[in-house]
């Protein structure tokens, strides 16, 4: 009697080889697949095994909590950003109605009210006499800088 190799064991093997050694060769990039493409490959593992060799349950449990742990990472990294975001435009509205000093990228100070705030691309923008202007670039709020 002669067994037969399991396709999808080579093929894990082989994946699991490429994601150590692959862009940067140091650990597993389970991060770098979605739940689903994890799932659809658990479930081709459990199909696809040696009867005579089933898969370790403690392997298993682990793999999946693995994937729990991803997702919640995943979900508390998506929070994390709005949180940062929504934090950014509080800080912003306490400027509405302030005089600011900022410096453009040509150099010279220049001066004006805030008139509202909106964020961009994830930077924080003060209206101010009609133009958007980057937070980062304020010097000052409600006052003039000695060196203008």
């Amino acid at each position: 009697m002669t067994l037969s190799v399991n396709p999808v064991a080579q093929a894990t093997q082989t994946t699991s080889t490429q994601s150590t050694t692959g862009s940067g060769g140091s650990g597993s990039q389970i991060a770098n697949i979605s739940s689903s493409e994890f799932l659809q490959l658990l479930v081709t593992e459990l199909t696809n095994q040696n009867p005579l060799s089933p898969m370790n349950p403690s392997q298993m449990v682990s793999q999946t909590s693995q994937l729990s742990t991803v997702q919640i990472l995943n979900n508390l990294s998506t929070q994390i950003q709005s949180l940062q975001s929504q934090d950014a435009v509080l800080q912003g509205a306490g400027l509405i109605g302030q005089t600011v000093t900022y410096s453009p990228s040509q150099g010279q100070y220049q001066s004006g009210t805030v008139s509202g705030v909106a964020i961009q691309n994830g930077v924080l923008n003060l209206n101010i006499g009609g133009s958007l202007v980057p937070a980062s670039q304020v010097v000052a709020v409600g006052m003039v800088p000695a060196t203008a």
